[in-house]
């Protein structure tokens, strides 16, 4: 294989896809509140206010590591927020592009 021993693909069924992209967009619409994008690494907080909002984030980024997993997502508790770090191998930074577009027309 390439650089990355994963394949580089995401496991979901169409339907499904559109359905996550959705449960995404409504989640960037809802809690984001900044974006950071660098080769290879996406950074997103996220307001989440309380513990249950937080426990919503943290289960779909899990959901989304299982059907990508040559991805890798990493959460921080900050005074900003919940942060998250979305990482991809060189060959999958286009995967990290499409995210950052879907939540770059999301932040509050």
């Amino acid at each position: 294989m390439a650089e990355s021993e994963t394949p580089i693909m995401c496991t979901l069924p169409p339907n499904d896809l559109v359905r996550r992209l959705a449960e995404f967009e409504a989640l960037f619409a809802e809690d984001l509140t900044r974006v950071e994008r660098r080769p290879l690494l996406l950074r997103l907080t996220f307001a989440a206010a309380d513990t249950g909002r937080e426990a919503v984030i943290r289960d779909l980024f899990a959901a989304e590591e299982r059907c990508c997993a040559f991805l890798s997502f990493a959460h921080e508790r900050t005074a900003a927020g919940l942060v998250v770090e979305v990482t991809a191998p060189p060959e999958a930074g286009s995967t990290l592009d499409e995210l950052h577009a879907l939540a770059t027309g999301r932040v509050r």
